[in-house]
C-alpha cells in the first residue's frame, strides 16, 4: 500500500488529520481491492487547499479558469480544495467529511487509471467512488464507533 502523506496548506476550515487519516488508509486498499489488478504511486500526497489556490493550480496546469474540487497529478498529488468541499457539503445536504471523502476516492480512482472526461467514464467514476466511500464509512464507522467528527 501507499505512503500517505496530508499537507494542510489552507486556513479557511479545520481539517482533522488523524480522522482523515483514518478514512484514507483502508480507502487506498479498497480501491485496490475493487479495481485489481492496480498499480498506484509509492506515495501519495494529499494537499488541502483554499479555492483561490486551487484556481491557480486549475488554471496553471489545466488552462481553466476558477476553482474546482480535486486536481490529481498522476505522481501521486491530490489536491483538495476545502472551501468547495464545504460549499458542495452545504449544496448536497452532506457533510463537509463525506465531500473530503469523495474528493480523495475521485483522486485515487484517477491516479488507478480511470478518466471522467465522457459522460460513462463520469458515471462509472461517480458509482465506484459512492460505493467505496459508502463501504470504507461504514467499516470505519464500526472500527471508531464513539468517535464523532463533527461539522
Amino acid at each position: 500500500m501507499p505512503s500517505l502523506e496530508l499537507f494542510d496548506r489552507q486556513r479557511k476550515k479545520r481539517v482533522n488529520p488523524v480522522e482523515f487519516r483514518a478514512f484514507a488508509e483502508p480507502a487506498m486498499a479498497k480501491v485496490a481491492e475493487v479495481l485489481r489488478p492496480v498499480t498506484l504511486p509509492d506515495e501519495i500526497n494529499v494537499v488541502f487547499v483554499s479555492d483561490a489556490r486551487i484556481a491557480g493550480i486549475h488554471r496553471e496546469f489545466l488552462s481553466v479558469d476558477g476553482p474546482t474540487d480535486v486536481i490529481t497529478f498522476r505522481h501521486g498529488e491530490i489536491v483538495i480544495s476545502v472551501e468547495t468541499a464545504d460549499r458542495q457539503a452545504k449544496k448536497f445536504s452532506t457533510s463537509f467529511h463525506r465531500e473530503l471523502r469523495l474528493y480523495f476516492v475521485h483522486g485515487l480512482l484517477h491516479l488507478a487509471g480511470l478518466e471522467d472526461l465522457t459522460d460513462d467514464g463520469f458515471e462509472k467514476m461517480a458509482a465506484i467512488q459512492e460505493r467505496i466511500v459508502d463501504e470504507v464509512e461504514r467499516s470505519y464507522q464500526l472500527s471508531v464507533s464513539g468517535v464523532s467528527e463533527g461539522d
